[in-house]
């Protein structure tokens, strides 16, 4: 399970944000949530990420209803299917757990994904948002809405969500790539998630890890076997053109 981090802000107005004495919702982190099937065995057939969101203004003593909806996006492919690769949000299945609790200033809502065949060959998209409802309206613009970009194949770790010094395994491992990716993993025979990221940077073994792959990938490549498949050397995808994986 995945938890999106965000800071509570309770009854505290947050600064740019003019409104009246109503309550109001909206997301701290919006950065776009990565997670795969395909360390789970196979019969694993749901997962779930939350969402966590932030309530301001009056806190009530009864539960209040969240409205978090699928948004349609014009152009982008292989987008998340209602049914098939997740469930409803408007499913009465999920309508107790969408909920700000009472005296509570935040809610964790779910977001149940599907294992349907077509995430093997696939990653979808799924993109929310916060609308207004009865209970709450809504809080900045630019906190309203986040991606969930899911597969049943290897997927970026939120460490290494963006190929730049803001994401931690990136100064350890450089460019993300799926090539780069499965190597690691057929390498060190363990997930390489974001789990595996905080247990080796606790205790910092992110220049180990870095070191061993390298070295790796050098016998990798000058396996003769591997040269005359075309194995090598490794490539960053399957496209014979695409760029030669390296490690920095």
């Amino acid at each position: 399970m995945i938890y999106l981090v965000a800071v509570v802000t309770g009854c505290s107005k947050p600064k740019g944000l003019l409104y009246s004495d109503i309550a109001r919702v909206q997301l701290n982190d919006t950065s776009t949530v990565n997670n795969t099937f395909f360390y789970e065995p196979a019969t694993v057939t749901r997962d779930t990420v939350y969402i966590k969101v932030n309530t301001i203004g009056p806190i009530a003593n009864f539960d209040r209803a969240v409205n978090l909806m699928p948004v349609v996006e014009q152009g982008v492919l292989n987008p998340a299917i209602p049914g098939v690769h997740y469930v409803p949000l408007d499913d009465p299945s999920l309508k107790k757990m969408m909920v700000v609790k009472a005296n509570a200033v935040v809610a964790m809502i779910p977001i149940i994904m599907l294992r349907d065949p077509s995430l093997k060959v696939q990653s979808v998209r799924l993109r929310l948002g916060l609308v207004a409802n009865d209970q709450f309206g809504l809080g900045q613009v630019k906190d309203r809405s986040c991606t969930v970009l899911f597969s049943d194949r290897l997927e970026r770790f939120f460490s290494w969500r963006v190929d730049s010094y803001l994401a931690a395994a990136f100064s350890s491992f450089g460019k993300y790539s799926t090539g780069k990716h499965q190597f690691m993993y057929d390498t060190l025979k363990e997930r390489v998630d974001e789990e595996w990221y905080q247990a080796i940077a606790k205790i910092g073994g992110q220049q180990h890890y870095k070191n061993l792959l390298k070295a790796r990938l050098e016998i990798f490549n000058a396996d003769p076997a591997n040269l005359a498949s075309g194995k090598a050397p490794l490539r960053e995808t399957s496209n014979p053109t695409s760029p030669i994986v390296a490690f920095p």
